[in-house]
């Protein structure tokens, strides 16, 4: 009897963004829950240069931080070269965060060389990264959104929207990693404001109600009508702890809204969704990450576990899932 072609998968990581450690971080625990009896991995890569380190090694012991895999036979390549030299690649899993990764950066360029790949397409990439786009549509679809303003240019937050707004809020670059402030102090918010347009020159200052800051996972593999989602978890001190203790009514609430973000942004694949929780059990859309760190104990694994989903089962169903699916050409 023959033995089935595996499929191969090229695990696409580091990249030209302040999150290119998290990244490569991501992709070494990525590489190893890779099932070798049932996926042929191709680690690839990116510098923080943009350039393409490929690997013809089928599996790296881990990506190193200057992106050389141990021990691996490697090619250093422009961007464009280094998806054309992608052929024979069955999945392309892109692990880059932030600013020329996944916010349809990388996804326009695996359509445009019709190679299906894991997660959200171009379109929903990019909105989901900007802060007052997402939070647009999601306002749009009626889900709940704490009171924010967009800052443009030199504008500066008015009187009246200070008013709407109160305090505290939090500063943050509409696009980008970094540069978030809370503000407890009017005072404060000229050098809050410049943190974050150090980052970006679109600035959103949202209003940051009191409560507790809830995770949720969501998973798009095409079994069910619609995505699913995880028990939520809780955010605090740098770590997600799950299932997080939540009135059952509220937790629906939770992961109804992290379901219906999902589909509003037109998500593919997986997404993390938080959210805020009031005391009186209001619950607040905060913002979605259509290609979350995939650490162990980062949130989407860890609320996934949480919810009788294994690390290494999880990895499987994303990458099946992206092959089915195929590119948006189809």
């Amino acid at each position: 009897m023959e033995t089935p072609e595996k499929t191969r998968v090229a695990v696409v990581f580091g990249g030209g963004s302040t999150e290119h450690a998290v990244s490569s971080v991501g992709a070494a625990d990525l590489l190893d829950a890779l099932d070798t009896d049932e996926f042929e991995i191709v680690p690839i890569g990116v510098t923080q240069e943009g350039r393409w380190v490929l690997s013809e090694a089928a599996r790296a012991e881990q990506p190193s931080t200057d992106l050389v895999p141990a021990g691996a036979a490697v090619t250093v390549v422009d961007a464009g070269v280094g998806v054309a030299r992608l052929g024979g690649i069955d999945v392309v899993f892109p692990v880059l965060q932030g600013v020329f990764g996944d916010e349809g950066t990388i996804q326009g360029l695996l359509e445009m060389a019709d190679l299906p790949y894991v997660g959200s397409g171009v379109l929903a990439a990019s909105v989901a990264m900007d802060h007052d786009f997402s939070r647009k549509l999601v306002v749009a679809a009626g889900l709940p959104v704490a009171p924010y303003v967009v800052l443009r240019g030199d504008a500066d937050v008015a009187a009246a929207d200070r008013d709407r707004l109160g305090l505290p809020v939090v500063v943050r670059p509409a696009r980008g990693a970094g540069g978030v402030t809370e503000v407890t102090d009017w005072a404060r918010l000229p050098d809050a404001v410049a943190a974050a347009r150090a980052v970006d020159a679109k600035v959103v200052v949202a209003a940051a109600p009191a409560g507790r800051r809830v995770t949720v996972g969501v998973l798009d593999t095409g079994a069910t009508d619609r995505p699913e989602a995880s028990v939520p978890g809780e955010v605090g001190d740098g770590r997600t702890t799950a299932p997080a203790d939540l009135d059952r009514a509220v937790g629906r609430r939770v992961r109804d809204l992290a379901v219906e973000a999902f589909v509003t942004l037109d998500c593919a694949g997986l997404a993390v969704v938080e959210c805020t929780v009031t005391p009186d059990g209001q619950v607040y859309f905060d913002r979605i990450d259509t290609m979350p760190g995939f650490d162990p104990g980062a949130p989407f694994p860890v609320v996934w576990q949480a919810s009788g989903v294994a690390y290494q089962t999880l990895i499987s169903r994303l990458v099946k899932a992206a092959v089915r699916r195929g590119t948006g050409l189809h």
